[in-house]
């Protein structure tokens, strides 16, 4: 699982903020997607069609989820499908982690408006708790 935190921007700019954060990435997927589509043609020189001799097969971009964090409780999603990417966002006034039973992922503390994303590529069903308030619980099954 590849997992990466994300804060909300400080005053002193010194932190990527979770709205740039979206824009790059963004950015980057329609860069993919064009780069992608520039390389459909086979070796003739004719454009291919995906599936037919020739043509260049692309996959689908990962999906993604959300679980937010409010009134010191999880929300969102309960099941994935494989290679998803889940963003978890503290909406709430204090900080909470995004921690897994199994210890297979772990936010570490997430402040206020911080966010905290993984990508969730092994099928199983996953039992999470906030480390500071361990009533937080919820699960997540990724088929």
């Amino acid at each position: 699982m590849f997992a990466n935190r994300i804060r909300r921007g400080d005053e002193q700019g010194g932190v990527t903020t979770h709205r740039s954060f979206l824009r790059t990435t963004f950015a980057l997927a329609a860069m993919t997607a064009m780069s992608l589509a520039a390389c459909g043609g086979d070796d003739n020189g004719d454009a291919g069609s995906a599936g037919g001799a020739g043509g260049v097969a692309t996959t689908a971009p990962a999906a993604s989820a959300t679980i937010t964090i409010d009134g010191f409780a999880f929300s969102g999603v309960t099941e994935v499908p494989a290679g998803t990417v889940l963003t978890v966002i503290n909406n709430d006034t204090a900080p909470h982690t995004f921690t897994a039973e199994d210890g297979s992922f772990d936010s570490g503390s997430l402040n206020p408006e911080d966010a905290f994303q993984i990508t969730l590529d092994t099928p199983g069903t996953y039992t999470y708790f906030c480390a500071f308030h361990p009533s937080m619980t919820g699960t997540i099954t990724v088929t």
